[in-house]
């Protein structure tokens, strides 16, 4: 099975057969979507630590 894309309106299409597959490739309107790419797992996510947020505004009065 092989997921395309039209370019233009954004439609999604899916094809079985391999005869249809092979004859999309060759269409300039469409890009395959369905491709997996391994590079993706070897990166590693490096977490940090969250960053506080300063409030924004104009701070309280105080009463004395």
């Amino acid at each position: 099975m092989a997921t395309f894309r039209c370019l233009q309106s954004g439609n999604t299409v899916t094809f079985t057969y391999q005869h249809d597959i092979d004859s999309m490739k060759g269409h300039e309107g469409y890009v395959r979507i369905d491709e997996v790419k391994e590079e993706t797992s070897e990166k590693q996510i490096v977490l940090q630590p969250p960053v506080p947020v300063k409030k924004m505004g104009r701070p309280r009065k105080s009463n004395v």
